[in-house]
C-alpha cells in the first residue's frame, strides 16, 4: 500500500477516512523493559483519536526492537508508576474475582 492509498485508509477502529499526519510517542514493552518511542510518524483518526502507523513506521519500530534499545541510545528516561488492580480493589473494597464472575455469568 502506498503513502496515498494509507492516508485514505479508513481507521481499523470507526472506520472513518477523517485522517491526519501526526508525530506520536507510543510505549512498548521489550523483554521486561517499557521503552517509548517518540516522534513516531503515525495517522490519527480525528474521529475517534486511533493511532496507527503506515509501513514505514512499523519497519523503523521493527530496526528498533532488532537494535534492542541500548541504554545508550536513550534520548532520555522517564519515572512510571505501577499500580495494581488486586490492590486497588482490595483497598477500595471492590468485588473479588468471584463475584465479579457470578455477575457476568
Amino acid at each position: 500500500m502506498d503513502a496515498a492509498q494509507q492516508l485514505s485508509a479508513p481507521c481499523p477502529v470507526c472506520d472513518s477516512t477523517d485522517t491526519r499526519h501526526a508525530h506520536v510517542r507510543s510505549a512498548f514493552w521489550h523483554d521486561d523493559r517499557l521503552v517509548m518511542i517518540e516522534d513516531v510518524p503515525a495517522l490519527v483518526c480525528n474521529v475517534c483519536g486511533e493511532q496507527f502507523y503506515d509501513d514505514g513506521a512499523v519497519l523503523l519500530i521493527d530496526r528498533m526492537r532488532q537494535n534492542g534499545f541500548p541504554p545508550e541510545d536513550a534520548i532520555r528516561e522517564l519515572q512510571v508508576p505501577v499500580y495494581s488492580c488486586s490492590t486497588f480493589a482490595s483497598v477500595h473494597q471492590m468485588p473479588s474475582d468471584e463475584m465479579l464472575a457470578k455477575l457476568f455469568a
